[in-house]
């Protein structure tokens, strides 16, 4: 059975403020009953408040990259002058639908400028017009190049991480067992920032007690999200959420993985993915860190203009980011 409370005694004042302001942007931002094309205007309107502002790059650099899917953008984030930069990967979140480098610029130059790391964007395919698992696919070509030509950008391409929200998070921790499993060699991945993203539970306390319109976190909207990007309805087929790069704590994950700052939201349904990913990388010696930000919803780390606990999990992610590296 599920229980979901009423949200607003539960949330923080900062972040009632910012559901506010959410509503005033765009009302109903985050209705997946709109379909895809209309939440892609919507997002790209209610995002554009929260990308204004923030750090200032050195230089950024729009390019064209040829995936085998086509061709998509990358956005080259480089916070200071430099010879050869490590380099961190983002990749959007956006339940695979929605999102793009926009949506996610001012946590891109947050995260360069707090690392000094070059940051590397990337706008793989949205679904449903491309489903699993080819945006991973792109993200590891991504990595791949970053790895064999990254001198050509200024990129060090032997210091590499992955960073991802929700989708994103999804992302990078599957592109890193694609590299591993499908491509032979991730050695070069040293680092993931993984902000509230899935990792292969079908049940929880947090899935039973969480789950929003105000934030489109409802069951039925993890459903949609996760039926556009497997390209059927999991509900019909549940052995969809079984798939090798979907449900990722049931991989061997005894090597291959590299040092993860892993974060949830307190009041996500997705919470306990985050708590249970951590408790497991702790059993298998992984090195990690884990940080459950409480009164905040899903999709937090967009909130830098007025959430506290925003700016402090991006903070905290480049300290761990810039520790492994003393």
């Amino acid at each position: 059975m599920t229980i979901t409370p009423d949200p607003m005694p539960l949330l923080t004042e900062q972040v009632k403020a910012v559901l506010k302001k959410q509503e005033e942007l765009v009302e109903g931002a985050f209705d997946t009953n709109a379909g895809f094309e209309q939440m892609r205007l919507n997002y790209v309107k209610e995002r554009r408040f929260w990308n204004e502002g923030g750090p200032e790059m050195a230089k950024t650099v729009d390019e064209e990259f040829q995936g085998p899917a086509g061709s998509f953008l990358t956005r080259y984030y480089y916070p200071v002058e430099a010879e050869k930069l490590p380099v961190i990967i983002y990749i959007h979140g956006g339940g695979f639908v929605v999102g793009n480098c926009d949506t996610h610029d001012r946590v891109c130059r947050i995260i360069a400028s707090q690392t000094g790391a070059a940051v590397v964007s990337v706008d793989y395919h949205l679904s449903p017009e491309s489903t699993y698992p080819t945006n991973i696919q792109e993200c590891a070509a991504v990595a791949k190049y970053l790895h064999e030509h990254g001198a050509e950008k200024g990129i060090d391409g032997e210091d590499i991480s992955f960073a991802g929200d929700s989708g994103g998070a999804v992302l990078s921790f599957a592109t890193n067992l694609w590299l591993r499993d499908e491509e032979g060699d991730n050695s070069y991945v040293k680092t993931m920032l993984l902000y509230y993203g899935y990792y292969g539970l079908k049940d929880s306390p947090s899935r039973r007690l969480f789950g929003w319109e105000i934030d489109g976190m409802r069951e039925e909207d993890l459903v949609y999200y996760n039926a556009m990007w497997l390209g059927d309805n999991p509900m019909e087929k549940p052995e969809l959420m079984d798939l090798p790069y979907v449900n990722m704590l049931a991989r061997d994950l005894t090597f291959g993985i590299p040092d993860c700052f892993i974060a949830s939201a307190g009041l996500d349904p997705l919470r306990d993915d985050s708590l249970v990913l951590h408790e497991a990388l702790d059993v298998l010696g992984v090195r990690n860190q884990y940080v459950n930000y409480e009164g905040v919803l899903h999709a937090f780390v967009h909130w830098t203009r007025m959430c506290d606990e925003a700016n402090a999990c991006l903070e905290t992610s480049a300290e761990f980011w810039k520790a492994q590296r003393q």
